[in-house]
């Protein structure tokens, strides 16, 4: 969602700057202000662009949560963290943890996975010491979409 906010703002910027530009250089006495106002909107514009595609990584690594519908079709299994890394970023207050685990489904052969995740505090001590296995829930049609409601 985030992430999508900062896509269209950078976009919109980027429209702000080319009309602006092409506005203001017509005119002799506004031809310096179409430059300034030119580069401070195309630098405001890859700002917001690097965010938004920074927050959509993060975003498309994060941990599923599924609809009722898809919850009661999941398939039950295991989620072993095999390593746990806080990263610097911080989305609403909460840290970010980028986490690789080990998914053994009920019926089926375990694969690993990366994901990024919100954990409380008192999951980041459980994380911080390791040897951490938390139950989840995988889509039958997409292995790679996990729930682990100890982490939402």
């Amino acid at each position: 969602m985030a992430s999508t906010v900062f896509g269209i703002v950078a976009v919109v910027a980027m429209i702000v700057g080319v009309v602006l530009f092409l506005v203001l250089r017509r005119r002799p006495h506004t031809r310096v202000g179409a430059y300034v106002t030119g580069v401070i909107l195309f630098l405001a514009a890859g700002i917001l662009a690097m965010g938004h595609f920074s927050l959509a990584g993060l975003e498309s690594a994060a941990l599923s949560t599924f609809t009722p519908a898809e919850r009661a079709a999941a398939l039950s299994c295991d989620a072993a963290v095999l390593k746990a890394d806080k990263t610097d970023n911080k989305l609403n207050g909460r840290y970010v943890w980028w986490l690789r685990l080990r998914v053994t489904p009920r019926a089926g052969s375990p694969y690993e996975i990366e994901r990024t995740a919100r954990p409380a505090s008192s999951m980041e001590e459980r994380l911080k010491q390791g040897n951490v296995v938390l139950p989840c829930l995988v889509s039958p049609a997409d292995r790679t979409r996990i729930e682990i409601a100890a982490l939402a």
